[in-house]
């Protein structure tokens, strides 16, 4: 079985524990700090419900209450540098800020549309609406792509029958914190099976 160098099982409560070697997952060199990361894994059949989009504003909302109460989750610190850690707070929080932007940006259009009675407050209007539309669409794909490439993410996978802690597959890390990681299991392993 081939396995991909930027990805690695762990259990939860490790995650949970930050029971990690002191290598940024991010550069692969030696970490400086750590940082809360929360991982989330909605059921496959979950994707089913994006119909519920289709209703509007109150489907989107029924499809985020569904999918964050059916999905899988855990959390803990991972190491990093620190210029890892700034890049990491600027790509999860730049896109958020985005959003914010273009909703305050189109309730100004919406304001200035209702309450218009000159020709320049409707162009201040339409500007408003297009430069909102264009921060909407830089922040989700800044959420949705962007982030998805830059910081790790994970896995979560239901408890397998017998145990009690779920698995999680850390993707998108550096191949030498997998290294490193994976020399820390085996380590483990092998002193658990010499000790009586």
């Amino acid at each position: 079985m081939i396995t991909r160098n930027d990805r690695i099982q762990i259990w939860g409560s490790q995650l949970a524990a930050n029971d990690f070697p002191p290598v940024c997952a991010m550069s692969g060199r030696p970490a400086e700090t750590w940082k809360r990361f929360k991982f989330a894994t909605p059921p496959q059949w979950a994707y089913a419900l994006l119909v519920l989009i289709c209703l509007g504003g109150i489907g989107l909302i029924i499809y985020a209450i569904v999918i964050s109460t059916v999905s899988q989750r855990a959390s803990g610190f991972l190491p990093l540098t620190l210029s890892s850690q700034r890049t990491a707070n600027l790509t999860m929080q730049v896109p958020v800020i985005l959003i914010i932007a273009w909703a305050a940006l189109w309730g100004v259009a919406a304001v200035i549309a209702f309450s218009m009675d000159d020709d320049s407050l409707g162009i201040l209007a339409a500007v408003c609406f297009w430069i909102g539309l264009l921060l909407m669409i830089a922040g989700l794909v800044g959420r949705l792509v962007i982030t998805r490439l830059v910081i790790p993410q994970a896995k979560v996978m239901e408890p397998q029958p017998g145990y009690f802690d779920k698995l999680v597959e850390l993707r998108n890390v550096h191949p030498n914190f997998v290294q490193a990681l994976h020399q820390q299991q085996v380590t483990r392993l092998a002193q658990m099976t010499t000790s009586p």
